[in-house]
């Protein structure tokens, strides 16, 4: 007995936490397509993998690479007409774009010249459409086969800093065939944007701290209290364990949200995440949100008792608990309440077959 309600305990402090995360994700897919957070990830990344340098003065390789035909098919012209100028609102919308980019780290250290708005450019390049934008950047004599790839490796030869050092290494290994060397630089672009992808990562996991945070404070989830009360309250335990199980029956993808770049589609989807929330917690009487005015917690905390401190401080840590349970993610919690209800399903059985063998 004492073990399944550790067991139910957990299932319905995974669901909470299941349901927050489905919320924060899609609030952090929004934040992320208003700041074109990926594509900023991927400029920063080919930074990264020209060591920040350029060949020369005159040849800005990242810049070259996103204003070569075959990169600008990918994105929308950024240039503005510059006899208009943009309207205070969209320059306002701008500036805290760039600020809000600066703040998670998440900016490139140079910035591009040819492009007028950033947050217009490609959130992926393929790997074959950078290889070959790259070797007619490189081959500025326009020539074929081996004597593209000897112009090549002469050009880089003349230049000394760590992109011409890497791409001069590629191309030597290419033994004079430009197909091998489009090869090496398909693989070498393939290998940083993993490291990309992991970069970007790291930024989602500390966005979904934030977040996290901020909507463990505003529904006011305080899980020590939400655990207390699954603890001692049958009922609601019983209840959380009920819709846990409907929910994971009639969502099976549902850790799969806010894989859109469509923004109605993902305020759809926050909207109907939050119903559940406050449907799921509504039924089961959990101790959430905020069930009084400001004036009345003002007063409550002016005339408290000696304790009061303490019990702020298991709220604050509550939050932070919770806070930190969102930003392991919707797919984490999913997966580790679908293990809770497969374990309590073998446990419920053998329970109830353990209870008839003492009565006989």
């Amino acid at each position: 007995m004492f073990g399944s309600v550790i067991l139910d305990v957990a299932i319905g402090m995974a669901f909470v936490y299941l349901l927050l995360s489905l919320i924060a994700s899609v609030v952090q897919e929004l934040l992320a397509a208003f700041m074109q957070l990926r594509a900023a990830n991927l400029e920063k990344g080919l930074r990264s993998l020209f060591s920040g340098d350029s060949l020369s003065a005159e040849m800005d390789l990242v810049n070259s690479i996103y204003d070569h035909g075959l990169v600008r098919g990918l994105y929308s012209d950024p240039k503005r007409d510059s006899g208009k100028l943009p309207s205070i609102f969209r320059r306002a919308m701008d500036w805290v774009r760039m600020v809000m980019r600066r703040v998670i780290g998440i900016n490139a250290d140079k910035p591009l010249t040819i492009a007028v708005d950033p947050l217009l450019l490609p959130a992926y390049i393929p790997s074959r459409t950078f290889a070959l934008a790259l070797i007619d950047t490189l081959n500025t004599n326009k020539k074929e086969g081996a004597e593209a790839m000897a112009s090549i490796k002469e050009a880089l030869a003349t230049h000394d800093n760590k992109a011409a050092q890497a791409l001069l290494a590629l191309a030597i290994d290419a033994k004079g065939d430009v197909v091998a060397f489009q090869r090496n630089l398909e693989q070498w672009y393939n290998d940083a944007m993993d490291r990309v992808s992991g970069w970007y990562k790291r930024y989602t996991q500390r966005a979904l701290i934030v977040i996290g945070l901020l909507l463990a404070i505003a529904l006011n989830v305080s899980s020590v209290r939400v655990a207390r009360t699954l603890w001692l309250d049958r009922d609601a335990r019983q209840a959380m364990v009920n819709a846990a199980g409907d929910y994971a029956k009639n969502n099976p993808a549902a850790a799969s949200t806010a894989t859109t770049a469509d923004a109605a589609k993902l305020k759809a989807q926050l909207q109907s995440d939050v119903d559940t929330f406050n449907e799921v917690t509504t039924s089961s009487l959990l101790p959430l949100g905020w069930k009084r005015s400001w004036h009345s917690y003002e007063s409550y905390f002016e005339t408290a008792p000696k304790d009061a401190t303490f019990s702020a401080l298991t709220v604050l840590a509550g939050w932070i608990v919770t806070a930190l349970a969102i930003s392991f993610g919707a797919p984490f919690w999913f997966d580790t309440l679908n293990r809770f209800m497969v374990v309590r399903s073998t446990v419920k059985p053998q329970e109830k077959s353990g209870t008839e063998v003492a009565k006989g």
